[in-house]
Parts: structure tokens; sequence; C-alpha cells
């Protein structure tokens, strides 16, 4: 009886684990950050200019979406009607671009570093129109090393809606740059501005930059965890040494 029981067991922990491995990720949006309602097979989100959906079993799904504000009977305000394919075990970013096509942009490992965007108009969809802000850092807690140096509070805030309000990485790297040559930043608040980029080569680039104006570079092993690759923080460890 007891065999019996312990093999029960082990079947349901198999089951559970392929189960969960076989899960997928979807984060969507649109191209210009745009508010939208969506929805996939049976469940629909309300209006915001990001959607979740976790738990989602590999293979074909509907995804239907609509322009903020929209009916779902009026079909002018549809953007996107079809089906998209899920791979197993993935975290996938997509968004419905210019010409209405639904677009994969990046694919990772099922919840590796997973992505969640920022920015004080962030709004998720399927929240009942709340608005999603930044926590605002107590300068108060700011390390000693840095207090008197660290780019003002008022002033930070700014450099985030600005970066958080462009489309493109390379006109945002550029703003992220001068406000580096200009101030000082904690290793915390250059992984916050990491946090708004999508390419690895572009945080990587940032990163390298930043170093020489981080404040607190004993905490710097921070921005490690924003690479989705080892190679990327091994040439960021032999930048800083000077290899």
């Amino acid at each position: 009886m007891r065999n019996r029981f312990l093999a029960g067991l082990s079947l349901m922990v198999i089951f559970a684990a392929t189960v969960f491995s076989q899960s997928s990720y979807l984060q969507l949006s649109l191209h210009d950050d745009g508010n939208f309602s969506v929805t996939l097979d049976n469940t629909t989100l309300g209006s915001g200019n990001y959607a979740e959906f976790d738990n989602l079993p590999a293979g074909e799904h509907s995804l239907k979406v609509l322009r903020a504000g929209s009916e779902p009977d009026v079909q002018g305000d549809v953007i996107f009607d079809g089906k998209i394919k899920i791979p197993s075990g993935s975290d996938l970013y997509a968004v419905i671009d210019e010409y209405n096509t639904f677009v994969v942009y990046k694919k990772k490992k099922y919840g590796y570093n997973r992505l969640v965007p920022l920015g004080e108009f962030v709004q998720k969809c399927g929240d009942g129109g709340k608005e999603f802000k930044d926590k605002d850092k107590d300068q108060s807690n700011i390390s000693d090393e840095c207090r008197y140096k660290v780019m003002k509070k008022d002033d930070y805030k700014d450099l985030k809606s600005t970066i958080n309000n462009r489309n493109f990485e390379s006109y945002n790297s550029t703003i992220v740059k001068t406000a580096i040559d200009n101030n000082f930043f904690t290793a915390e608040q250059i992984v916050e501005l990491l946090r708004y980029f999508t390419f690895e080569d572009t945080k990587l680039d940032i990163a390298k930059y930043s170093y020489k104006k981080v404040c607190d570079t004993k905490n710097f092993f921070k921005v490690y965890d924003m690479f989705d690759f080892e190679s990327s923080v091994t040439e960021l460890k032999n930048y800083i040494s000077g290899k």
C-alpha cells in the first residue's frame, strides 16, 4: 500500500514538473505604447498599455486586440484578430506593430530575469485603470559616499519619465549618457535605468559608460543581473578591470 502511495505521489510530482516546464508567458504591447484591451482565448483584460498572460500552454491561441475605448463589436477598432503560436517553456515579449502584425521581439527561458515595464504612465491591462508608478527612492537611504553626489530626486524622476516616453533605444541611450556625463548615480539607479532598455548590446554599452560615474562601485555587482547572457557579464567585468 505504501509503495503504491509513493508511486502515485512520484507520478504527480513528475506531472506537475512537466506542466510547469511547458508553461509560457506572454507580455504584449503596441508599437506606439498606446492603450488597448485584449482577449486571449477566453480571457479578456481591460484597457492598459501592456498585458501579461502567464502559465500558457504551448500551441495555438486566439488573440484579439482593440484600441482603448473601442467596443468589442466595432470591427474598425480591431487592430489584430487571429491565431498566434506559443512555444513551450518561454517568456515572449511581443508587440502589435504599425502594420497590425503580431511580432515577437524577444524570447527568453521561462521565468528567467523577467522584464516588467516601469514608468510613471505604465498601466497594466485588466487592473481597472489603476496606474503603476515607480517607487521613488528615499534619499535618506543613500549611502554616505553618494549622499552629496547623486543626481537629485526630481531630476532623476524627470530622466526616467523622458526615456519612458520615447520609443527608440538609440535616442534613449543618448539621453542617459548625457545625464551620466553631468551627474553621479548609485548602482541601484543604473539598474533602474537599464530596465527601460531591451537590447543586450545597448544595456552593456550603458553599463560600461556609467561605471565611471557610479559613486557606490562596491554595489555595482547588482548591474550584472540585468543581462541575459553570461558573456555580457564577463565583458563588463573585463572592462571594469581594464582587461
